[in-house]
């Protein structure tokens, strides 16, 4: 299946890139967050008018996190886990520990990334 990037995807292409994804991965990923477009005839007409918007939202995104960058630059954090005697840790250090750790000892926000429908069709049966 062929689709139109609106953004970059790591290991797949950049913005604009016409890239040929198997089926499943075009529905349940790129297309259900947004980053894609099938790539017929009217999407690419569609894909070009509102390119320049795009590349607004996507500089615009990537000033923030440069931003967000510069006001954790420098800065040390403390992440208390077991170790070992030798100093081995038991386990990892995730990124997920150091933002958890980051917005504890210093109010920081990430931007919010929300989905722009639900990810499960909930449908409503009936019994009997």
């Amino acid at each position: 299946m062929q689709v139109i990037l609106l953004e970059r995807v790591a290991k797949l292409g950049q913005m604009g890139d016409v890239v040929d994804v198997k089926p499943g991965f075009a529905r349940n990923y790129l297309l259900l967050q947004g980053k894609a477009l099938t790539a017929s005839e009217a999407n690419i007409k569609h894909f070009e008018a509102q390119k320049a918007q795009l590349e607004a939202r996507n500089l615009e995104t990537r000033k923030e996190a440069e931003a967000l960058g510069d006001r954790l630059g420098g800065q040390q954090f403390v992440v208390i886990r077991s170790a070992s005697d030798g100093g081995n840790l038991y386990g990892s250090v995730t990124t997920r520990d150091v933002s958890d750790t980051a917005t504890w000892q210093r109010p920081i926000r990430p931007p919010a990334r929300s989905l722009k429908r639900s990810t499960r069709p909930w449908a409503k049966a009936s019994a009997g």
